[in-house]
This record gives structure tokens, sequence and C-alpha cells, in this order.
């Protein structure tokens, strides 16, 4: 079982990948006075880096999903245009005409490091800007980070191909961790390939600063083969360490996968509820999902793994492969459903286990649902956001239910979604019954929020009630540009700063009618140097402001536990349609997460 999300888990990534396509667009209109600059200098080993590329980029409100935030402390999210520059002879760089603002500047070169260790270990320096400042010594001093290469291969001996390596930090105590999860490697801001081994079995690993690694595979994420280190052991405490140097190449680090592990196929078909008849060509998704102790709830969805997809034939059936035992659960939905609309049908899923065989006989039961038809229309935009209308994504979601109310499992969410059509027409199928919300995403980035629905020129803000099998017409969503803007400043009180920490503050809606209907989730931003942040493109509503405090990641130490960071702060803010909202939030350093607890 599972606690309400707002999307369930198997489609996060489709709406990670829209919002990846709406974050790339540039921002247009932007009249600000491009008067402010940066400068700073490359070496490597010392030297002076001649042609080394700078990228110098604006950052700005970084999106935020459902409740929660994605992008937090991800380089460039919701970026502006890229400034990119050649370092000179003697490795200096400087970059003018650029506006006020939050900027983060790259040194563009995979494999290396910095010289001397830091809490910000990638090569990406975060700064402000004011109007006609002169930003100086943005400097990056580097040397070659060090190489781990080598050889996975099964139980007889033959390459395992495009399977996951996992490199783990072990620290001066001896205590290890996933290198992965933190930006351990200058070129993990470029490429995660190299976690992948190649045809002949082989991965690379590069840009390692100085220090004692494990190398591994299979496991978890890997359904067919149980984890493995290297040499050739199954328990992380029998693993050999491994010393990379500054600019060292460690060659030879193979690791021999056990016997892979037996995998299952689940045969079943997907039928009309009523009827019994097959549904030709539904896309189906299994996921693997946790077992539960009886009485016991899990925070998020009980969710456990991918077990894959499938699209029926003509008489319904439908095929998974390569599953392991556990206990699954299967139902209608598929990525380019929400795409392009999805069908007429919805599920509530259906679940299977799987001891030591195939299972077949599986059935599907789709329920015929309601639709939800209308049009769409821009209010208060530009013809360049008016174009955008027909790249929109509108979806259906049930309200909210009360905190602690837990939700069977996440087919029983699956949004309805449809694109908006030329004219504007749309229709939303498949709903299940009960009162659903109605929220907008843009493929282009054109910026656009639902304003208000209306249907027989009466608002809909509570919603609307869906009792079974039935077209409700005539609806009309009204679209604009969410203009609003949150200017704040952060004050700290009760001690000095710690360095090495970074504040972001997030703007949740507060409005449980029209703004939750809507989508209107608000916005992230990061905290600069003089303790200001802008999140702009906010509808108009309450919001409440939460600011986190949260330490820089060093991969050669564990986290900082997060008692010792200092208590989140949180304040309530109204916007107004095109007006700019000041706050000020206070810091107190004097008082911890720990304290909160209490």
């Amino acid at each position: 079982m599972l606690r309400f999300t707002r999307f369930p888990i198997f489609l996060s990534t489709a709406l990670l990948l829209v919002f990846d396509i709406a974050n790339a667009q540039t921002s247009q209109g932007d009249n600000r006075p491009r008067t402010a600059s940066i400068s700073g200098r490359v070496t490597i080993a010392g030297k002076a880096a001649a042609n080394v590329k700078v990228t110098v980029t604006e950052v700005k409100d970084r999106p935020i999903i459902g409740n929660q935030d994605f992008s937090i402390g991800l380089p460039g999210s919701n970026a502006g245009a890229d400034h990119v520059v050649l370092t000179d002879a003697e490795g200096g760089y400087r970059v003018t005409n650029l506006p006020e603002g939050n900027y983060q500047a790259r040194a563009m070169l995979g494999g290396y490091v910095r010289e001397k260790p830091s809490s910000n270990d990638s090569l990406i320096e975060s700064f402000s800007l004011d109007e006609g400042a002169s930003r100086e010594k943005v400097d990056f001093a580097l040397v070659r980070g060090g190489v781990i290469t080598g050889r996975v291969t099964d139980a007889d001996g033959r390459p395992v191909i495009a399977r996951g390596v996992i490199l783990q930090v072990v620290d001066e105590e001896g205590r290890k961790h996933d290198a992965r999860s933190v930006p351990t490697l200058t070129a993990l801001a470029v490429t995660f390939e190299m976690f992948q081994t190649d045809d002949r079995g082989v991965y690379r690993i590069f840009g390692l600063r100085a220090g004692r690694y494990l190398v591994s595979a299979g496991g978890e994420s890997d359904v067919f083969y149980p984890r493995a280190w290297h040499p050739d052991a199954s328990d992380e405490n029998q693993a050999k360490i491994i010393e990379v140097t500054t600019g060292g190449e460690i060659a030879g680090a193979d690791i021999r996968l056990g016997a892979a592990k037996k995998t299952y196929e689940a045969l079943g078909r997907v039928v009309d509820d009523e009827t019994g008849k097959p549904i030709a060509g539904a896309g189906v998704t299994c996921v693997k999902v946790k077992s539960v102790n009886e009485g016991a709830a899990i925070d998020g969805a009980d969710f456990n793994g991918y077990g894959g997809n499938s699209r029926t034939d003509e008489q319904g059936n439908f095929r998974l492969s390569g599953l392991t035992p556990g206990q699954y659960n299967v139902g209608l939905a598929d990525f380019e459903s929400f795409l392009t609309g999805s069908g007429s049908y919805y599920d509530d899923g259906t679940r299977f286990e799987i001891h030591g065989g195939n299972v077949a006989g599986i059935e599907v039961r789709a329920k015929i649902g309601a639709t939800i038809s209308g049009v769409a229309v821009i209010e208060d935009a530009d013809q360049a956001a008016k174009s955008t209308l027909s790249q929109t994504i509108i979806m259906t979601q049930p309200m909210p239910p009360p905190p602690n109310e837990i939700v069977e499992n996440a087919f029983a969410i699956a949004p309805a979604t449809s694109r908006i059509g030329i004219d504007g027409g749309f229709a939303l199928k498949g709903i299940r019954p009960g009162k659903v919300m109605i929220q907008a995403f843009s493929m282009t980035g054109g910026g656009l929020s639902i304003m208000r629905i209306e249907r027989g020129g009466v608002e809909m803000n509570d919603g609307i009630v869906v009792t079974g099998r039935e077209d409700i017409t005539g609806i009309r969503i009204v679209l604009g540009k969410a203009s609003g803007v949150i200017r704040g400043q952060v004050q700290a009180t009760g001690g000095a700063l710690p360095k090495g920490l970074r504040i972001y503050v997030t703007a949740r809606s507060e409005q449980e009618g029209a703004a939750a209907m809507f989508g209107r989730s608000g916005g992230s931003a990061e905290v600069d140097g003089k303790g200001r942040f802008v999140i702009e493109g906010l509808a108009p509503g309450e919001y409440e402001l939460i600011l986190i405090a949260r330490p820089e990641i060093n991969p050669n130490s564990p986290p900082q536990p997060a008692q010792n960071m200092p208590a989140p702060v949180t304040q309530k803010v109204v916007v107004t349609k095109g007006q700019e909202a000041q706050v000020t939030m206070t810091l107190d350093l004097s008082r911890k997460n720990q304290e909160e607890k209490q």
C-alpha cells in the first residue's frame, strides 16, 4: 500500500522528461540591463590551461513535480542561455554583458578534479551578480583524476554487456558509501556511460579523486545477477580495496559475477470488465512491489522495481519477461499513452506472485471511464505563448485525500491525459469515479498555467466530480502566463553561517481549491551568497515558503547528519498576478533539526 502521491512512480520519468524539454527553452523578452561580468583562471597542476571551455549559465527557479523537488542541487536546472568562452594563453577567461542574477560557472574538462580536496568536488562554482558587478577570481585549480578500468564477466567467463558498475568510496574510517549518489566525479556532469560495460564487458571510470574505492556489479539494480565485488567476492567485507592516485590508472579491476538469476515470464490478457471481450493494443506496465507487514504502511509507493512493459495483441494477450521471484502489480499504463492521450479504460491493477516458475492466466479487467471534454484558450499571453497551445498536455489527478489516508496502489491514481489540439480542443478519457483536478504541462516551455476552469460561465474551483461512465462536456480551460514573483532576503542569527552550507527556498501552494486543482505547486531557488533568492513564474495565491539548509556533499567523507543542520523555516506569502512579493526569512543557526524532533 502507499500513502497518496500525486504521480504514480512509474510515470515520474515521463514527467521529468517533459520538464527537461520545457526547461531547456530560453526565456523571451528579457530586458534587464546587462552590465555585470565574471572572470577567472583555469590551471592544471599549477600551470596555465589554455583553450579550456568555460560555461557560465544563469540558474533560475527550479520546478517542482507534485510535492517533490527533483532538481534541487542539480547544475543548470531550469537554466537560462549558456555563455561559453575559451581560456587564453594564461588560462584566463572573462564573460561580460550579464544581467543581475544567480549563476554557475563550469569548467568543461571531463577527467579532471580539483587540485585540493573540497566540500564542492564538482567543477561548478555558484555565485550571484548584482547589476554592474564585476566578479573576479572564479578560478579552477585542477589536476588529472584517476581511472579504474576492468572487465565484467559471468560465471562462464563471458562478457556481461550493457550492465551497470557500482562505485563506492571508502573513507579514512573504513565507512563505505555509493559514489554515484553524490557528485563524486567531474565527468558525472557530462556522462553516466562510464558506469556501463561495453560490448567486451569492459568499463572505464575516470575523473576520480585520489582515494580508496570498491567496484561491484549486479544486485538490486540488476535483476539477472546477484551483486559481486572485485575481484570475486559476494560479500562487501571481502572486496578488494582499490587505491587510486592523482592521474593514475588502475587496470584489471575485473568483476566476476556468479550464476545468473533464474528469470520467469508472466502471461495474461486485458479484457473489458463488462463484456469480457479482449482489448487489443493496450499498453501494460508491471512493477515489483514491496511486501508490507500486516497493519503497517510504507511512506511513498509500494514500489520495489520496474518489472517491464508490454502491449496487447489482437486477442488482448500480453507477455512480460525477465521477472525474478516476488510480488508484482500489473495494469494499464505506458509512456506513449501519456504523451498522446490515454484510452477509454482505467483499472485498479492486478496482483500476482512469482515463486519459482512462469505465471499464466493473469487477467487485467479494464473498465470504461468517464470523459471530460472541452476547449482550452489562452488569455493575457503573447503570440509565442499561444503557439505552444498544441504542445500542451493536460491530465487529471484525484483530489488529495486526508494526509494519513492510504491508497491501495499506484494504478488507482493513474492519470487520464490529453494533448490539446490546434483548435484548443481536448478530451480526457478513461477517468475513474471521484473528484479530480486538472493539471497542464507544456512540452515546449511556454510557461503556461491554468488560471481557471469554467463550465457554462461558472468557475469550477473545487474540482470536477465524476460519478460514473459519463460525458462531461463544455469544459473551458483558461491558460495564461503565471507572472507572480517572490523576491526574498535570508538573514542568519544565532551564530556564523558554516562553510559548505547551501540554502534553498521552496514555494508550495497553500490553496486546496483552485490552485491545487490546477497543479500550481510553486517553485524553488537557491539562496545566493548575499542571502537573496527569487522565485518566478508563480500563479496568484497563497504559498508556504520552506527554507532548508543542506551541506555541500563531499564524496570522500560521509554525508553530514541531518540533525546537525539548522532547522527548516516556514513562512506564508501571498502572490498577486504580475506583482512582486517581498519577503524576509530568518535562519536561526542555534536551532537544529534534532530540536525540531523533540
